[in-house]
């Protein structure tokens, strides 16, 4: 029985909380050095076997979704739970009854920070406490002899009481409770959550998958440094909702996404894209875009496909032959594709600017290149509640670090004089520091023995 009551005293403390933490700040990191949500293949390819092998028994092709990242995440929303309830109590019985000028006189030691002989009210009122109580207490004077007190009962001796921030209590309590609510918002958003990609040229409108929205590229903008580097990628876009036609308009950029109708739309990547012209003799059979990684199907010719492999800016070969971009200016344009006819390969080359893909009286064109945008699109009910969390954590830093409780009292001598003492939860020291300042400011300058 007693070894049952020790593990639920462990089970239920911050040591464990501690511990599940640095587990699943573990398993967080893993989930963002590993791609996620790729095949059994793609990592028996990229990885050596048994590294692979690690990855698909521990399910770290998938970490926030398996069952042990779960088990961990409950395990620790149960365990800040149980300290939330199990300190509630004490903590609403402190706020009701722990303040009190008796409970302060039964553990001070009876030294004062300052002796003033003048009422401390106004000293107080200086240090920022407003409601000061007046009363009498069983409390001996400041150096009396209490060697043969025993048994006897303490006079009684006009006080005075402060106390100011008692809410700061809750500040502990209430980050842990912000903790808990941040971890079940994110957990329950990375379970829950449905993500979609749509890319595209400015003027195309593609639907944001299931959702019953339609995202229009109205521009898509890539901006330069000095240097010809990548400075930014920025995407104006339209989202409509098609039951009733309403529409919100805004950019999106790397690092800032755009929220409209309760989804984010990051700018996750950019490609390059290409018009794909299909003529018969001198008639054009079909036109439209084509993105470096699609394919698309000759409507006249049952069979014939042809996929856009890759996009070459400014094309050279490599010694070897291979093709290559020696810069990222549109220069020499190549396009290298493959043909294909009932999925058997037909041929692969790369295409420069005029030339075409002849296929008997067929004939393919690539030309007009220019950038795509590949917009991500993710839907998180439970943002609001993270959000909820975050808002918890910074009251309670606030109760914790800048409305810390404070209290101040005052016992009137037999000569007359108060001697005053205070305390702190923070900065416990310079708040007696600054009480002490009432000695030196009282009007006869007398001193607190040290």
């Amino acid at each position: 029985m007693e070894r049952l009551k020790k593990a639920g005293r462990f089970l239920c403390s911050m040591k464990c909380a501690v511990m599940l933490l640095i587990l699943l700040a573990l398993a967080c990191t893993l989930g963002s050095l590993i791609p996620q949500g790729q095949t059994a293949a793609y990592y028996t390819q990229q990885y050596p076997e048994s590294l692979a092998g690690a990855v698909l028994l521990f399910r770290l092709d998938d970490v926030f979704h398996c069952w042990w990242f779960v088990g961990l995440t409950l395990f620790l929303c149960a365990n800040l739970l149980a300290c939330n309830v199990l300190r509630f109590p004490a903590l609403l019985r402190r706020m009701r009854e722990g303040f009190t000028v008796t409970k302060r006189l039964a553990e001070w030691d009876g030294r004062p920070a300052a002796v003033v002989d003048t009422e401390p009210e106004k000293w107080f009122r200086k240090l920022g406490f407003r409601n000061v109580k007046k009363g009498v207490a069983a409390f001996r004077h400041i150096g009396e002899d209490r060697s043969d007190s025993a048994g006897q009962t303490e006079p009684s001796v006009p006080v005075r009481y402060a106390v100011r921030h008692r809410w700061g209590i809750w500040g502990a309590w209430l980050c842990h409770l912000g903790m808990l609510v941040i971890i079940a918002g994110f957990s329950l958003g990375q379970m829950f959550q449905t993500q979609y990609t749509v890319y595209g040229v400015p003027g195309q409108t593609r639907p944001v998958g299931d959702t019953g929205y339609e995202l229009r590229i109205d521009d898509f903008r890539v901006k330069l440094r000095a240097d010809d580097t990548v400075e930014q990628y920025e995407t104006d876009m339209t989202v409509r909702r098609a039951e009733d036609g309403a529409s919100m308009s805004g950019t999106a950029s790397v690092n800032h996404p755009l929220s409209l109708f309760g989804m984010k739309f990051y700018q996750n990547s950019t490609g390059w894209a290409a018009d794909l012209e299909v003529w018969k003799g001198d008639e054009k059979l079909q036109e439209g875009v084509i993105c470096a990684g699609e394919y698309a199907l000759v409507e006249d010719m049952d069979g014939l496909a042809v996929l856009f492999n890759a996009f070459y800016p400014d094309y050279v070969t490599d010694p070897d032959g291979m093709p290559m971009t020696q810069s990222s200016a549109l220069n020499h344009p190549g396009y290298l594709y493959t043909l294909y006819y009932h999925d058997q390969i037909l041929g692969m080359n790369v295409l420069t600017d005029g030339e075409i893909i002849t296929v008997d009286e067929y004939g393919i064109l690539f030309k007009d290149p220019q950038p795509y945008t590949l917009i991500q699109a993710k839907r998180d009910p439970f943002t609001p509640v993270a959000a909820a969390g975050g808002l918890l954590v910074m009251v309670s830093l606030v109760l914790a670090f800048y409305l810390p409780p404070e209290e101040v009292w005052a016992v009137q001598q037999a000569d007359g004089t108060w001697a005053l003492s205070g305390k702190s939860r923070k900065a416990g020291a310079y708040f007696l520091e600054e009480l002490k300042k009432a000695d030196v400011q009282s009007e006869n300058g007398r001193s607190a023995p040290r």
